[in-house]
């Protein structure tokens, strides 16, 4: 044991080891094949871990310890001549354990199962990664066979999930708030536990990510990252903990086994009682011909919108008594979600006109979900929280702020107490964000970010991760991304660096970038300027966002720019499409490809797991190539003179074998592509097209594509 002078003289060098720490760690990795530790110093110093005592293990009696003491007494000897009393603790913590999973390729340690399939995945990905790192599989045993095995004293027992063994060092899974685990070196055992599989995998990511710097890029085996070692010590590492935001969701289409895995490496789940949604999509169909006036009126001469997307008159309070109701036959639950449904179709009658502020808007800019309709929203929430509250003193309410309603309330307005606000809007919405939390909100961040851009490398890292951190700064209690779109081989940085931050809050955008680069070893410079291209191409670009209708990101950008001069659609959700033949031009492409092409110079011959990386970002650009012309030739304004249909349906076969064939190494997710891209009603088969028998040019106009996206 450390004495606790020693403990508080390592605690007071802590800021002044932290600074050499790099320096200590590069030199003890130069001698002995060590897995890189966690290096973060705010982190640790956060988890009262502190530098000093997250330092690998080294025990003197073993083969090496001559380099290994050398390194260790030259940086003592540095940190004496400074006058840091503090570097005696590193040098002890080295030589007070002696224990390791590994020690120079050789197994120290056993996993033990201790209750059935509980923890099952996790200790597969344990065995998994540290025989990717080492080359060593360590064995699975059972509880009840520990004692029997005779193992020697300097092994290491592997706890994984709850059992007797844990039970026995006092740690119980009852004992565990939801979601919370603990990672803990307890003598000779190491323990990976919590309340729920979920959380018994999130401590072996934990411990994956700070001792051997697993990173999970993409799903599968590819983009799953482990650095190669022979030795992993048992740290000095005793954390409970559980992740920050109450809701960590990134949502998906696809819930195969890599993605799923996916997912809980990087801790999504959630603990959060908030529910949100589009709440009345039913309404109309229930409601409609009994109590038409639950409805919004439309203008003089305009239908009622599709029904899954029909508005309420939030003037009649008979509206109020019917979600009571339906909140009474649900058993007056403590959250009761009462989002709008997704659209245009906004209420024009006089009530609801009345609660509009400013007042006096445009009629049809009020239908079509171009006005400010943020203060009725509010209105009808207070009044129809203050009658739910009288029933039930805690029930909240969760809603977006959405489309017409996305901007914070303003002249004094505020939120009754209790309302929980999804907050959908642009990444450059910063004094938004504030104005809804002033206003009394509790906040969800839940973009659409990811629709713009279709299948291309839209890459707007800085501007969506430092938004995404300054939420979590805040006031953020969750997060909920629409959506995953399964592009991993053009945006997968997109989510791997909201995934990342979500779970290494104190990590920048760059360090983030930084760690997807290293995972192409000699070729990271190289991919690092490959990123920084596509980075710089977005931001010239700047695609609108989807907030409930386009938001313009930067009226100058290249992508406002070709919309116009093309007359090409503008929705987020299905523009990206039409404007690839006019921004991915070849010229582009050529230039992206230098990039891979020095990233395959850099690589060594022996890193063949680079050079599958490598191709797995190349195979990304061919796929936007052959979606670019299919829509070039889909889309009659694009279409060059003499095409013919047959031509057409070659080119549609060639990308459809190639999605097929690309999909199995998770570059995009095939299923998911051809879902979105129907919704979208995007020209990329045979019955999408038209105008195949006109010689003329055509085709709808931009304007008349956007409106089959208003719901109208």
């Amino acid at each position: 044991m450390m004495s606790s002078s020693r403990k508080s003289s390592s605690r007071r060098s802590e800021e002044t080891a932290g600074n050499l720490w790099s320096g200590v760690t590069r030199s003890v990795q130069q001698t002995g094949s060590f897995c890189p530790l966690r290096l973060a110093r705010s982190a640790a110093v956060e988890r009262g871990q502190g530098i000093v005592r997250k330092s690998m293990e080294y025990n003197p009696t073993t083969k090496g310890e001559g380099q290994l003491k050398r390194a260790v007494w030259i940086v003592v000897g540095i940190f004496l001549l400074i006058g840091i009393g503090g570097a005696i603790a590193l040098y002890v913590n080295w030589n007070e354990r002696g224990r390791y999973l590994v020690y120079e390729g050789e197994a120290r340690a056993v996993i033990v199962r201790q209750n059935g399939a509980i923890g099952k995945e996790s200790i597969d990905e344990l065995q998994a990664r540290i025989r990717k790192a080492t080359g060593v599989s360590l064995p699975i045993v059972e509880a009840e066979q520990v004692e029997s095995l005779q193992l020697p004293e300097t092994h290491v027992l592997i706890l994984v999930g709850p059992g007797p063994m844990t039970e026995a060092l006092g740690i119980r899974g009852s004992d565990f708030d939801k979601e919370a685990y603990r990672v803990a070196a307890i003598g000779d055992k190491l323990v990976l536990t919590g309340a729920s599989n979920a959380a018994i995998f999130y401590a072996t990511s934990y411990f994956l990510d700070e001792y051997l710097g697993v990173r999970y890029l993409w799903p599968g085996e590819l983009g799953t990252y482990v650095p190669r070692c022979d030795t992993i010590a048992l740290p000095a590492v005793d954390v409970t903990r559980r992740p920050e935001a109450e809701q960590r969701r990134l949502r998906a289409s696809d819930t195969g086994p890599d993605t799923v895995r996916w997912m809980n490496a990087h801790m999504m789940g959630s603990r959060s009682q908030f529910a949100f949604g589009h709440a009345f999509t039913e309404w109309y169909e229930k409601y409609g011909k009994e109590h038409p006036d639950y409805f919004a009126q439309p203008p003089a001469g305009e239908r009622q919108v599709l029904p899954e997307r029909v508005k309420l008159d939030l003037s009649n309070e008979a509206v109020d008594e019917a979600i009571i109701r339906e909140w009474r036959a649900a058993g007056t639950p403590d959250n009761w979600n009462v989002s709008p449904n997704d659209g245009s179709g906004f209420c024009v009658s006089a009530g609801c006109l009345a609660m509009d502020e400013p007042p006096g808007q445009s009629i049809e800019a009020i239908w079509r979900a171009d006005g400010n309709l943020t203060a009725r929203y509010v209105k009808f929430w207070n009044r129809l929280l203050g009658k739910m509250r009288a029933i039930n003193p805690k029930v909240t309410l969760s809603t977006y702020a959405y489309s017409s309603y996305k901007e914070p309330p303003q002249g004094g307005l505020r939120l009754g107490e209790g309302m929980v606000i999804g907050f959908v809007h642009t990444f450059q919405a910063f004094d938004q964000w504030k104005g809804w939390s002033d206003a009394g909100a509790k906040l969800f961040l839940r973009p659409n970010w990811w629709h713009s851009g279709a299948i291309a490398p839209n890459l707007m890292l800085h501007a969506t991760g430092d938004y995404f951190k300054f939420a979590r700064q805040n006031g953020m209690i969750g997060f909920d991304f629409d959506s995953i779109m399964g592009y991993w081989g053009t945006q997968g940085l997109n989510y791997y660096l909201i995934a990342r931050l979500s779970v290494r809050p104190e990590l920048s955008v760059d360090d983030v970038i930084d760690e997807y680069a290293s995972a192409f070893g000699k070729a990271s410079s190289a991919i690092r300027d490959y990123i920084r291209y596509w980075e710089r191409f977005s931001v010239e670009t700047a695609y609108n966002v989807s907030a409930g209708n386009g938001a313009t990101i930067d009226p100058a950008g290249r992508f406002e720019a070709v919309v116009k001069q093309y007359d090409l659609p503008s929705s987020p959700l299905n523009s990206g499409w039409y404007t690839l033949p006019y921004l991915y031009i070849d010229s582009v492409m050529q230039e992206a490809y230098a990039y891979l092409d020095r990233a395959d110079k850099a690589a060594s011959a022996d890193e063949a797991e680079v050079l599958e990386r490598i191709a797995f970002l190349r195979e990304g650009l061919r796929h936007l190539e052959l979606t670019r012309e299919v829509v070039r030739y889909g889309y009659e304004k694009t279409r060059p003179a003499g095409a013919t249909p047959e031509q057409f349906k070659r080119m549609s076969e060639e990308l459809d074998n190639y999605r097929k064939q690309i999909a199995s190494r998770q570059v995009i997710w095939y299923d998911a592509l051809k879902a979105s891209e129907k919704q979208r009603d995007i020209p990329t088969v045979p019955e999408r097209t038209k105008g195949w028998n006109t010689s003329k040019p055509g085709g709808s106009s931009g304007a008349e594509l956007d409106e089959a996206f208003r719901g109208l």
